[in-house]
């Protein structure tokens, strides 16, 4: 018992760290085949991954080319976070099922395309992002809550209601749309990855669609060391290393504050 408690503590302390440190903590699952293809499975999104458009009933399987164990309906996919080419050149996309035996399962990418996300937008508007940090709104402040967007024109967001007071020295890029708003772009703040609407960041609706209140509106309030929402994935995180035994960088969790 003393040394599960010394081993969360652990854990919880470089949770802690997650609020001044961007690195996401991936606890890799214990299994065969990712154990033997490890060289060969790239995670090219880090702990984001992404998701892709079911166009029909898709088969899942438990290693690519393996066994079929069950059907995805169509729709969207789960999140991908790694990808195998296998020897014919096949394209696979593995992810986690959380809702059974914490299960690393596979399905075919052949012939799909992600939905559209972050990674889409920027290379849609790659010529119009101005990469690089910026001093422009380092004195940029908000009392009440802001919205941290998915992508310009997202419906998808975090509200905010406790944020740094210099949140605007957080963006690494910049964006301006075709009505002139300025976006700002973080790629890690408290836990969150997303656009800023610099041009009003407590509008909910910089498009006309208020999300204030909408089922898309995830809410970001933890307290003051946003430890709260944290604990359930570092149970999880604990449990997954205690099956694998490899611990290899930090996984995103969602830290709210």
């Amino acid at each position: 018992m003393k040394k599960l408690f010394i081993a969360a503590a652990a854990v919880l302390l470089c949770a802690a760290m997650g609020t001044s440190v961007s690195a996401d903590l991936v606890v890799e699952p214990n299994d065969s085949f990712f154990m033997e293809n490890f060289g060969d499975i790239e995670r090219p999104y880090g702990g984001d991954g992404r998701k892709y458009v079911l166009t029909a009933e898709t088969n899942v399987y438990a290693d690519p080319n393996g066994k079929v164990t069950g059907k995805l309906s169509a729709g969207e996919s789960p999140l991908i976070s790694l990808y195998y080419t296998d020897k014919n050149g096949g394209q696979w996309g593995g992810y986690y099922d959380f809702s059974g035996d914490d299960e690393l399962l596979w399905i075919s990418l052949d012939g799909l395309e992600p939905v559209y996300d972050n990674y889409s937008f920027s290379e849609e508007h790659k010529d119009e992002i101005i990469e690089g940090k910026t001093t422009e709104f380092e004195s940029l402040r908000e009392e009440g809550t802001i919205y941290l967007w998915k992508y310009p024109g997202s419906t998808e967001c975090s509200a905010m209601e406790k944020h740094p007071d210099n949140f605007g020295s957080y963006i690494s890029r910049l964006y301006t749309d075709k009505q002139g708003g300025k976006w700002g772009y973080v790629n890690y703040i408290r836990g969150e990855t997303g656009w800023f609407y610099l041009t009003d960041p407590a509008d909910p609706a910089p498009y006309g669609e208020d999300v204030s209140a909408g089922a898309m509106t995830t809410e970001s309030d933890l307290g003051e060391n946003g430890s709260n929402g944290m604990l359930a994935p570092i149970l999880l995180a604990l449990a997954a290393a205690g099956g694998s035994g490899v611990l290899i960088a930090c996984m995103k969790k969602k830290e709210k504050d």
